[in-house]
């Protein structure tokens, strides 16, 4: 088994990548926020309408966020 990922470090495989990414609620309640550090940061949110809106990933996101303890109602 290989080693848990580490901050910064990229694995690349033939057709892809692994990397740390963060993942936080913001304070609206609906918002999630992406990180990974010093390449990407982006957000989603489950409001109709809005150009943030992707329903599934938030979804699963939320569940994630859920399991672990780390969203607030």
């Amino acid at each position: 088994m290989r080693e848990p990922i580490k901050d910064g470090e990229v694995r690349e495989s033939k057709n892809g990548l692994a990397l740390v990414v963060g993942i936080w609620q913001d304070d609206d309640g609906h918002t999630i926020h992406i990180v990974s550090e010093g390449n990407f940061i982006s957000t989603i949110n489950d409001k109709e309408g809005s150009a943030r809106q992707h329903r599934n990933l938030h979804k699963h996101l939320k569940e994630t966020l859920q399991e672990h303890g780390k969203w607030r109602d």
